[in-house]
């Protein structure tokens, strides 16, 4: 073949190569727009369940699919309910309310991204709002439903800035919270010298993210739930996805002052710190308290740090369970005089490694100043408990000789490698690596089952703790109460 024709032959083959890539190209760009070619859409209905007016939700999203075998276009998306929606709508990373000519290649899919904001209601009563996405492909009309459960609740935000505390808000002094309606906090909400909070039945209190309940020294809180209406502290997330996620919001501290503090049928979950009774950090001067922090029938659980931690505060604790802590459930230190009775500790903590176990006591601690306070441990009684988790070692007791520790314990379950033949702990009634007989400890259900361990091991129960945490009445089953804060019950 001569050169002429061979580049004859080229150019012929690259007219054919170049002719069949521009009808490929023209094949591609055909759009589909047979009235019968409809989208299809991985939900038909976006619920929010259940989020507080002015508190924003999180992003749920949804696709939309062409399952067609041609490019379709969209001619338009409309959020039904324009700029007076409490929806925002973000289509393949684009905001607005309208959206034209939008093309989803052949066998391909598109985000759409979802959120919403409720402007207060004025009511109590769970509000439903519903908006519309409403798309036209092709002459067809396909709707995508917007749903959201609102509730309105009494706000406080901080309006107080002072270095080197959190931000803050004062509650009226002497104030009452009833159940008319929730209670959402953002920074923290101080209980003021001098002053009380009581929180009544039923009362849910939901904490913004590093927000908390603060009794200044001086302060009081009383917690009145019952059995029937317990009163809640979490954050202020409700969506399922935030059921069990720890470290949502700061804490519940409290100083020394003339009177006790006192929690009945409360719920503490989902926080750093469940509950942190101390004298006033920034005067390391102050005694132990006189006064004391009373836990009945109280559950504190799934705090990303600690449960239960004290510094030179008294204690009275009757059916307690504290649970699944990142750290410690309880640490007791400094000073202290402590009665804890029908209570779990349980830490089966699933969020990490976790080194610390689920109890320690300590007579020292440091101070605001990096000196080391040793104070005095009186008169205190643990009976009828378990102290247990998925640690060797679950129970921790280091003492500072420079001051006295008065303690006993009696009628106990402990996973400990430590020692306890010492005369601080009844020999016959101290039960060491006995594995209590949890229900399910993977799933936090920490009743016991028929054949538990800690069934029948326990001595008599005071007047606080003749009822169990479920209010189930300790019959003894003519052998002993059950050890810790529940006593079994025929399911």
């Amino acid at each position: 073949m001569t050169f002429a024709a061979l580049k004859t032959s080229h150019y012929t083959i690259l007219a054919l190569i170049v002719s069949a890539l521009l009808f490929s190209t023209c094949k591609k760009e055909q759009i589909l727009s047979d009235s019968s070619a409809k989208l299809e859409f991985s939900e038909d209905t976006i619920l929010f369940d259940t989020i507080f007016t002015t508190v924003g939700s999180t992003t749920a999203w949804f696709k939309i699919y062409n399952r067609h075998d041609q490019p379709l276009i969209i001619s338009s998306i409309d959020l039904e309910g324009g700029t007076q929606s409490p929806f925002r709508i973000n289509v393949d990373g684009s905001s607005g309310i309208t959206f034209q000519e939008i093309e989803i290649p052949a066998k391909d899919s598109l985000f759409i991204f979802v959120d919403v904001t409720l402007d207060a209601s004025g009511t109590n009563n769970p509000l439903i709002i519903e908006d519309h996405l409403i798309f036209f492909t092709n002459g067809n009309e396909q709707v995508v439903d917007l749903v959201v459960w609102g509730q309105d609740a009494h706000f406080y935000y901080a309006d107080t800035y002072i270095s080197g505390f959190p931000p803050f808000s004062i509650i009226d002094c002497n104030d009452e919270w009833f159940n008319d309606k929730p209670y959402v906090i953002y920074g923290y909400a101080v209980v003021d010298s001098a002053c009380s909070l009581t929180i009544h039945e039923g009362v849910k209190v939901y904490f913004h993210a590093s927000s908390g309940l603060w009794v200044y020294r001086g302060g009081q809180l009383t917690v009145e739930g019952t059995e029937e209406d317990r009163v809640y502290f979490q954050g202020d997330r409700l969506e399922p996805f935030y059921d069990n996620v720890p470290g949502q919001w700061d804490r519940i501290w409290i100083n020394e002052g003339p009177n006790d503090n006192t929690f009945n049928w409360a719920v503490i979950r989902n926080n750093l710190v469940g509950i942190q009774a101390e004298t006033f950090p920034l005067d390391p001067s102050t005694p132990t308290t006189t006064n004391k922090l009373i836990l009945n029938n109280t559950i504190i659980e799934n705090a990303s740090a600690l449960g239960v931690l004290t510094r030179n505060y008294k204690v009275n604790a009757n059916n307690l369970l504290v649970a699944n802590c990142g750290q410690y459930c309880v640490a007791l230190t400094g000073g202290g005089e402590y009665n804890f009775h029908h209570t779990t500790i349980a830490n089966y903590w699933s969020f990490g490694t976790r080194q610390t176990p689920a109890f320690a006591m300590t007579n020292s601690y440091q101070d605001i100043n990096g000196d080391v306070q040793v104070r005095d441990i009186t008169t205190s009684r643990f009976w009828n408990n378990i102290i247990y988790g998925s640690n060797q070692n679950e129970f921790l007791i280091e003492l500072d000789q420079a001051a006295t520790a008065d303690y006993y314990f009696e009628y106990n379950v402990l996973r400990t490698d430590q020692s306890t033949n010492g005369s601080e702990f009844d020999g016959p009634t101290t039960y060491v690596n006995q594995s209590p007989g949890f229900i399910s400890s993977f799933n936090a259900d920490f009743r016991l089952t028929e054949s538990a361990f800690a069934r029948d091991k326990g001595t008599s129960s005071s007047s606080d703790a003749i009822n169990d945490l479920n209010n189930v009445l300790r019959n003894g089953d003519g052998l002993g109460f059950d050890l810790g804060a529940y006593e079994y019950e025929d399911q």
